[in-house]
């Protein structure tokens, strides 16, 4: 053998050898990866209610092992165990019958059956949707029977397979869920109830989150009242099926409060502050005085002495909490001594002090440099005493307001400074929730004619300082304060005596 016909050779085993190792190679290939699609079954399916039962006919088409099948009823999946053959067994194949119970008396069952392939796919073979059957009157409706002389006869029944809709047109949407309502965070199952061809889904949970999922399952953390909506589409078209207000998350309220302060002498004035979870929307407030009230903060005044169990109930849409702390609220009959003080020399109302009072009628009113401000029933009015005050008169009898007439007096309303200036005429017909800061000074060495305090006359052998602090009506109801450039007159109640 030559040179040339030896290299020939050698080529010819070298290609040879490379056809080997391809054939090998795609040989592996088909084996570890089948280019073969799994096949399909394709069949057609009579399905038919009666009663609380559903009935599948298979009429044509491929055969199914049980393991391969799958029925959902309103997106719930019947065992295969509770699938019951008329006519045949397993595998299903044509003209054989399968019934199964699942009762429906007042709402439609969407029936649909599933291959599941190798890869765990689920396709859909056919489907159906079973509307609940008709109303029928208790009572039978008259039926006349007309019998000619020559019978018609009857006419041949034509079985009529009525199918799910028709599929040259768009779906139509629809869908249940539960739950409805619970606390957060809430899970919900959604179940598709669409009838027709469907090859899109697009779900809208109402809190932003969407899904294409045929029968999703969404979870809901925020509380709230949501609307859901589903879109199904198709070549042909689409429809929107929207459930407002559809799903409820929430729960109850929890009431909580704090009061401030928490004891005191009467008239005790006492801000309420809700500390409730839960965002109610309405509150019910119990001050165990007889009194209630339905704002949220309330500012309430114990008029008289005792223990006030004060009791909050609170609601929203999920229900209602009801808190009463475990101690009463204590409230203390003032310590009042009554006072009888004429012709002081350098006694004085000491500047910044105020009284604060409710009104209690209608007639009411003050004149401060020359506008006149009226006043309602429940206003809560504040006079605060200013430096610039020098001689005035304070008189009441009896809860009843005469004078109050200075020079440089602040009114306050309701919490909000209305004006300031020199009184003019001043009168509240009545009032009650009186308190007061008013301090009545008397410097030491004062000269005066006449002191009583509880009816018994002040007696020192020197002559102090004398300080009577929270001043107002006396136990009688009187209170009068009237000083001039000559002396200084006082009766009435103080709280306080300070010796200096």
């Amino acid at each position: 053998m030559n040179k040339e016909s030896a290299m020939t050779q050698i080529q010819t085993i070298m290609v040879m050898s490379a056809i080997m190792i391809v054939l090998f190679v795609l040989g592996v290939i088909l084996v570890v990866w089948n280019p073969i699609p799994e096949k399909i079954p394709q069949a057609s399916i009579e399905i038919t209610g009666e009663g609380d039962s559903v009935i599948m006919n298979h009429l044509n088409g491929d055969s199914f092992s049980s393991d391969r099948l799958v029925v959902k009823v309103n997106g719930n999946i019947e065992p295969n165990q509770n699938l019951n053959f008329q006519t045949g067994s397993w595998p299903w194949s044509p003209d054989e019958r399968i019934n199964f119970y699942y009762p429906s008396p007042d709402s439609p069952r969407v029936v649909e059956i599933y291959y599941l392939t190798d890869k765990g796919e689920s396709i859909l073979i056919d489907k159906a949707r079973l509307e609940p059957p008709p109303v029928v009157s208790a009572t039978p409706l008259p039926v006349e029977i007309v019998i000619n002389e020559t019978p018609t006869p009857a006419p041949s029944m034509i079985p009529v397979q009525v199918r799910d809709a028709n599929p040259v047109q768009p779906p139509v949407g629809d869908f249940t869920a539960e739950p409805l309502v619970g606390d957060p965070p809430l899970t919900v199952t959604f179940h598709d109830l669409s009838y027709g061809k469907v090859d899109d889904y697009t779900w809208s949970f109402g809190d932003g989150s969407t899904s294409t999922l045929q029968h999703p399952v969404h979870t809901y953390f925020v509380p709230g009242t949501y609307t859901v909506s589903l879109l199904v589409s198709n070549t042909y078209g689409s429809n929107r099926r929207t459930a407002a207000d559809y799903i409820t998350v929430g729960s109850p309220p929890v009431a909580k409060f704090i009061a401030e302060p928490g004891s005191g002498q009467a008239p005790l004035t006492v801000q309420f502050t809700d500390l409730s979870t839960g965002n109610p929307k309405s509150w019910e407030w119990s001050f165990g005085d007889g009194t209630q009230s339905s704002d949220k903060n309330p500012v309430h005044i114990f008029q008289g002495a005792g223990s006030f169990n004060v009791t909050l109930s609170v609601t929203n849409a999920y229900g209602t909490d009801k808190y009463s702390p475990e101690s009463a609220l204590a409230v203390t009959a003032p310590t009042l001594m009554d006072v009888y003080l004429t012709n002081s020399v350098n006694g004085a109302l000491v500047p910044d002090g105020y009284i604060r009072l409710r009104v209690t009628d209608p007639a009411s009113s003050m004149k401060i440099a020359g506008k006149i401000y009226p006043f309602e029933v429940g206003d809560m009015i504040q006079l605060i005493y200013g430096p610039g005050s020098s001689d005035g008169v304070i008189s009441t009898d009896k809860n009843k307001f005469t004078s109050f007439n200075f020079n440089d007096i602040t009114l306050v309303k309701n919490g909000e400074t209305i004006a300031r200036g020199p009184v003019n005429t001043f009168s509240i017909g009545g009032f009650d929730s009186y308190a007061s800061t008013l301090n009545l000074s008397l410097p030491k060495g004062d000269s005066y004619d006449t002191l009583y305090i509880n009816s018994e006359p002040y007696k020192y052998v020197e002559s102090p300082s004398l300080q009577f602090s929270g001043i107002g009506p006396d136990t009688t109801g009187r209170f009068f304060y009237q000083k001039s450039a000559q002396n200084m007159n006082f009766q009435g109640g103080i709280a306080e005596l300070t010796l200096g």
